[in-house]
């Protein structure tokens, strides 16, 4: 009785592992965040006691996150005492990849500690190709990243893939087949990460865009936050209280709402409604009343006086230049997007709505319009409005740190994931100076 009572005692309880998780999370953290630190400088940085320390890079360094540094003699008068303890993060021990599957592939190689390591890039030939065509462009676009950078597969310790479309509980994609042929109900997760072994898991691009705000965007800080990827397509991620806001059945954030709201009608996003607008533009002189006298000439002129050139980046560069016509768009595409965004803020009450996609390269064209339009009109409190800093970087960078969330989790034994002695071994991962 008395032996089963000690076991009892030395059995792990949920308090236990809380705090454990909480502690090597804290000691993770300040190693990941700068160079090599003492025990002392770990505890300066945590606020943790230091026997906590020592036992909590003693597990570390057994999974292989950390490794113990050459020892540093005390710093101070006569430089007596044993050598301190230093410790450094292996950020090299691992990595993960993340995955922007919309539009067009990219796929990012990153350490642990989230930088760049490689990346490699593949068009779609439009947004809605089979989906035969998405997972072949996504293993090619894979394999070349790791092969540019010598990386084992194996070595691959997560994976996020972000794609146009909601994704259920059971982390298939869902929503409509004629947008998506062949997409929803798909089992990408095992298409993508099968032949290798790769936990990969499948996440909305819009939902991914907001994560990779909040963590490298201007939304650092942001817990109450909107995030709407406007090229072609509407949709936004959401952050409410610090948590991501998905849904019943992950669709949270989908904006099918606003083609209920007048003023707005639809779901396409900046770059197809510049691209739509200034194509008709040019189409109505070609219908019959030729070549513009002044208003839109510069915009005929740049589309070589056919629709079927209009770009995007055509109406914009007009815009841009003075062409009346193509600021003309620009207004009537903000205005559209200032009723969005209201719509929006009334329901959610956000902080900050960060506009995200490529299109917020341009954003100093849009920003202030949207803005006026807001403030007097549509919205008693409206929220702060920000163009995305990352560009068409957003998603691929939420899809890292959504990766290490999965590879920490199952480090620090998270509910849901392998507990912390069945985590995995990242020790058996050759570090820096083996690879």
């Amino acid at each position: 009785m008395c032996q089963a009572r000690v076991e009892s005692m030395q059995r792990a309880t949920p308090t236990s592992l809380m705090l454990r998780r909480m502690t090597a999370s804290a000691v993770l953290d300040a190693l990941r965040a700068g160079g090599p630190m003492t025990g002392s400088d770990l505890m300066s940085a945590t606020g943790l006691a230091r026997p906590t320390i020592h036992v909590v890079c003693n597990d570390l360094i057994r999974l292989g996150w950390i490794r113990e540094m050459d020892s540093r003699r005390p710093t101070g008068e006569g430089r007596r005492g044993r050598p301190a303890r230093c410790y450094e993060f292996q950020s090299r021990a691992g990595f993960v990849l993340g995955i922007d599957a919309t539009d067009r592939v990219t796929v990012r190689l990153a350490d642990l500690r989230g930088d760049r390591v490689a990346e490699a890039s593949e068009p779609l030939a439009h947004v809605s190709v089979p989906a035969g065509e998405r997972v072949a462009a996504v293993r090619r676009a894979a394999d070349a990243a790791l092969s540019s950078a010598a990386v084992d597969p194996a070595r691959v310790l997560a994976v996020t893939m972000g794609v146009p479309t909601p994704v259920d509980a059971d982390g298939r994609p869902v929503g409509r087949e004629a947008y998506l042929p062949g997409l929803p109900g798909r089992d990408l997760g095992t298409e993508i990460g099968g032949r290798n072994g790769w936990l990969v898991v499948l996440e909305n691009d819009a939902n991914l865009a907001a994560l990779g705000e909040r963590w490298r965007g201007v939304a650092a800080g942001v817990d109450d936050l909107v995030v709407m990827v406007a090229d072609e397509r509407l949709g936004s991620g959401l952050f409410l209280g610090g948590r991501p806001v998905r849904g019943h059945a992950g669709g949270a954030g989908e904006l099918r709402v606003l083609e209920l709201i007048e003023r707005v009608g639809s779901t396409y996003g900046i770059a197809y409604l510049v691209r739509t607008l200034g194509a008709e533009a040019v189409a109505r002189w070609c219908g019959g009343t030729g070549r513009p006298r002044q208003r839109g000439r510069l915009l005929w002129t740049m589309a070589g006086g056919d629709p079927a050139r209009v770009e995007t980046a055509t109406v914009l560069a007009a815009a841009r230049a003075g062409d009346e016509v193509a600021l003309e768009i620009v207004d009537e595409v903000a205005n559209r997007m200032a009723h969005a965004v209201a719509a929006l803020a009334g329901m959610l009450d956000p902080e900050l709505v960060v506009i995200s996609g490529a299109v917020a390269d341009e954003g100093d064209l849009f920003l202030d319009r949207i803005r006026a339009r807001l403030l007097p009109d549509l919205i008693d409190t409206p929220p702060r409005l920000a163009m995305s800093t990352l560009g068409d970087q957003a998603v691929v960078i939420g899809a890292v740190r959504l990766a290490l969330d999965h590879v920490e989790a199952s480090l620090l034994g998270s509910p849901g994931a392998a507990p912390w002695a069945q985590a995995p071994a990242l020790a058996a991962a050759p570090g820096p100076a083996q690879s």
